[in-house]
């Protein structure tokens, strides 16, 4: 009898620390998470791919919550810029996610994989080109920089100093945030290294701001995705809670790190990420193929010894080439302290503190549903023993299980039922977020910015409500 509960504490443990590690990642290059989690669960502990994709989707809100409610608070990520472009990433997820069962029933796959890596790979060499100064080289502020208003002023605690940035080309990160949540919603990911580049690259904005920015919109586009992935039932509540839980402990601690490293610190250990990923979204897709028969872990192998020549070599080179270049952009983009008007420092608060207490209530209600899931042995209402509850190849319909179950399995504190609530309430932050957001710039009487919340909005509700019942039911 011990044994068996050893065995099931071990992988809780597991699935925690795989969750801590992705959660660290995700803070510090602006990754959902999902990316680095989604093949440890895969490669190491034996989940199989359709929840695996399921479960990091949804912890991923943990990464974003847990980060964003830091950043946003001490104004390094720009929240209007990341409302803007989430109306391209939940149109994005929805598509992404209803082609998701196309594209597995097809057996497409591996084409997917394949582009997607191509395109990790080949944005390795804009990003690398950037790392030669600390911030981005100046361009001229275009139409959208005005209509849009990206622009802002922050303090960088590494850097010491305060400065002023602004972002062009706005309708070149919307497409490239577009296909950032198509991706999300086809492979079950935050796709925040797509979110990155499209801020980074084709918006010119400070890494730290994109990567930053990027944490605020990755937990909107996942509960997007995430929502459906539920009714699709493609979701582990034991896999989900446990790795929320680790994700949320990895997010804090990468978010400290974050405030004290350079931008170039962070685009370094952005372009090692891609590099990995790209690397091995290729050979996946080959070997799901049968292009190139390979076993994961030689292809684990062969991404990161690639990645590694890659990041070296590059460096090499780099570091040679501009040993003796001076970086001016410091002094281009310092400004002086400048203060949000009343309304917009009253809803940074609001929503700093939506962001972190809704995500520490989630987790207390997850970490609870652990505990009573192991004193009723199971859950209670549907009957499910503990031990398929806690298999990671056993299937808890996710698609099955009602809101009105989850409730009244909660009123008689059943395991299964609190850890549910409180994967609904992780769902549930970015949407309370949005709100939050199109009240402020409804007061603010910002007409353009509170369509776009309306948008992001409708888009969470759809994913939520309407698909569900003309799709699903």
């Amino acid at each position: 009898m011990l044994i068996p509960i050893l065995m099931d504490f071990v992988r809780m443990v597991e699935l925690i620390l795989a969750g801590i590690m992705a959660g660290l990642l995700g803070a510090l290059a602006g990754l959902g998470g999902g990316v680095v989690l989604t093949p440890v669960l895969t490669l190491f502990l034996g989940v199989p791919i359709i929840y695996a994709t399921g479960s990091s989707l949804v912890s991923t809100i943990s990464t974003s919550a847990g980060s964003a409610s830091v950043y946003v608070k001490k104004r390094i990520a720009n929240d209007r810029i990341g409302i803007s472009l989430t109306t391209a990433t939940t149109t994005g997820a929805i598509i992404g996610s209803l082609t998701a069962n196309y594209v597995y029933t097809h057996h497409l796959t591996w084409i997917i994989y394949v582009i997607f890596g191509l395109i990790l790979v080949t944005s390795i060499i804009p990003t690398v080109q950037r790392s030669t100064c600390e911030l981005p080289p100046p361009k001229d502020p275009d139409r959208t920089t005005r209509i849009f208003r990206l622009f802002g002023v922050c303090y960088d605690p590494a850097l010491k100093i305060w400065y002023r940035y602004w972002g062009v080309r706005w309708w070149l990160g919307e497409l490239i945030m577009f296909f950032a949540g198509f991706i999300s919603g086809l492979l079950g990911i935050g796709s925040g290294a797509l979110k990155v580049l499209g801020m980074d690259w084709a918006m010119n904005l400070p890494m730290k701001v994109s990567t930053t920015t990027s944490n605020f919109m990755i937990g909107v586009t996942a509960a997007t995705s995430g929502s459906l992935y539920w009714f699709f039932g493609y979701l582990s509540p034991f896999i989900a809670t446990c790795t929320a839980i680790g994700v949320l402990l990895g997010s804090r601690i990468g978010t400290r790190i974050l405030m004290y490293i350079t931008n170039r610190q962070i685009r370094w250990v952005f372009v090692a990420v891609l590099a990995y990923l790209g690397f091995r979204m290729i050979l996946r897709g080959l070997g799901r193929e049968g292009i190139l028969p390979i076993t994961s872990f030689e292809r684990t192998i062969i991404a990161v010894v690639f990645a590694s020549v890659i990041i070296s070599s590059l460096y090499f080179v780099l570091s040679h080439k501009y040993s003796e270049t001076i970086d001016n952009s410091i002094n281009l983009y310092m400004a002086q302290p400048e203060s949000p008007s009343k309304i917009e420092m009253k809803f940074i608060n609001i929503t700093s503190s939506i962001l972190k207490y809704g995500v520490l209530i989630s987790i207390a209600l997850m970490i609870f549903g652990l505990i009573m899931l192991f004193i009723h042995g199971g859950s209670v209402g549907l009957h499910i023993p503990l031990n398929k509850i806690l298999d990671p190849s056993s299937q808890v319909n996710t698609s099955r299980i009602t809101i009105l179950y989850v409730l009244d399995g909660t009123e008689r504190l059943g395991g299964l039922s609190l850890m549910l609530l409180g994967l609904l309430v992780l769902l549930a932050i970015p949407v309370i977020m949005v709100f939050i957001n199109l009240v402020r710039f409804a007061l603010e009487r910002d007409v353009l910015y509170t369509v776009l919340a309306l948008i992001t909005l409708a888009n969470l509700m759809i994913a939520m409500f309407v698909l569900p019942l003309l799709v699903f039911r």
